[in-house]
């Protein structure tokens, strides 16, 4: 997998996120345990896994997750991952 591009691809997925995340309905994808996830070609013609989900983070709020891996390859490599921690009042952590 290329890292680069990976990291491109996470932050794009994250940006989008943070642009249309709505405290109250994260939290319940949370509470579901819902994931989503979307296969995509990336700019060097590698064929990536896109994964976002939600997750608790301690006193902060919810943590949202980009996870971002190589869709061909049968990998025992971590994806690479980027996240955001939002607050109940729709306020971002940095």
């Amino acid at each position: 997998m290329n890292e680069q591009v990976a990291a491109e691809i996470a932050e794009e997925y994250l940006a989008r996120w943070r642009r249309v995340a709505i405290y109250a309905e994260l939290a319940l994808m949370e509470e579901n345990g819902d994931k989503d996830w979307e296969n995509i070609v990336g700019r060097d013609g590698n064929e990536y896994k896109i994964l976002t989900y939600v997750v608790r983070d301690a006193d902060e709020g919810l943590r949202m997750i980009v996870a971002v891996s190589d869709r061909r390859r049968r990998s025992t490599d971590a994806p690479f991952t980027r996240d955001q921690i939002i607050r109940s009042d729709g306020t971002y952590v940095e």
